[in-house]
């Protein structure tokens, strides 16, 4: 009679894999002598590093802008963006999403951004935060996700935990799934794999497994695409300009005023003081100017 106890000792635990090690970790060729090079030869080999980036991401202009629709659509009928990571990558999702409301005039939920260890993990490192998958679970549920969401995993390797745990709980709720990684070698139970995987080799960094380098870079680029092209889908942006923008301080009031002169072709004069009587809400400025409203607000 088999013992059931010494075969399942024997199973492997489903994880998420790399064929090879990921180019996150490898050591770059070019950087070998970093630590002997004139200064203004290392300023030049960063610079020559991070300019790759770019140079990647266009090659993948066509699965970005898969991304970017598939998160308008989610927002456009009523969902939220989350954003999930763990150190660098947690911590420019959270930057995104913080961004969101001010420029775009968003509710602080339509974007989120959480990362491993929660605000502390912001300004410190949080130890072995990142190899909990169930906190990465919990997370989501405490959003209570919905199909109409989208979680945006986001892992230098791609396999960390933390994230792999949001992203299989969400799956589950039936919220949509998107990977943004840098390990073109992963190995994905059929199972667990998101909706979008958007996994870029940029080669190894300048200094060896320094994530918040290129990968840095990346993912800057990447989320402030999404956020920006999906605003503009969704109506918040007229022209180039920021048509939603939240007013708050004195450079954003003038910034305002700029908008709706420009809009409507109008003297800034009669722009700033339109703008107050509607709430400092420019699109309705544009819209009352546009028709010759009254001074009363509509």
């Amino acid at each position: 009679m088999r013992r059931r106890s010494s075969l399942k000792s024997k199973s492997r635990p489903v994880k998420v894999s790399s064929s090879q090690l990921s180019p996150t970790e490898q050591r770059n060729p070019r950087s070998l002598k970093l630590d002997r090079l004139p200064t203004t030869a290392a300023v030049r080999l960063m610079l020559q590093e991070e300019a790759r980036v770019t140079r990647v991401l266009l090659r993948a202009e066509k699965k970005l802008a898969r991304a970017v629709e598939l998160v308008a659509h989610a927002l456009g009928k009523g969902g939220r963006l989350i954003y999930v990571g763990a150190g660098t990558s947690g911590r420019l999702g959270v930057l995104d999403a913080s961004e969101c409301p001010p420029t775009f005039r968003t509710p602080p939920d339509l974007v989120q951004g959480i990362i491993a260890g929660g605000n502390r993990a912001l300004r410190r490192s949080v130890e072995g935060a990142e190899d909990d998958p169930a906190a990465g679970a919990q997370a989501m549920r405490e959003r209570k996700l919905t199909r109409r969401d989208v979680v945006l995993g986001i892992a230098a390797s791609g396999t960390t935990p933390f994230v792999w745990g949001a992203l299989r709980e969400a799956k589950r709720r039936g919220a949509r799934t998107i990977l943004l990684c840098f390990n073109p070698h992963l190995v994905i139970p059929p199972a667990w794999r998101p909706d979008q995987l958007l996994a870029f080799d940029l080669g190894p960094e300048v200094l060896t497994g320094s994530t918040r380098l290129k990968c840095g870079t990346a993912t800057k680029l990447v989320l402030n695409l999404l956020t920006t092209l999906t605003m503009v889908r969704l109506g918040k942006v007229m022209s180039n300009l920021m048509a939603d923008v939240a007013p708050t301080n004195a450079k954003l009031r003038q910034r305002a005023i700029r908008i709706v002169s420009t809009l409507t072709e109008l003297e800034p004069a009669r722009a700033a003081a339109a703008l107050p009587r509607y709430r400092w809400n420019i699109r309705e400025t544009v819209r009352a100017l546009r028709r010759g409203a009254s001074s009363r607000p509509v």
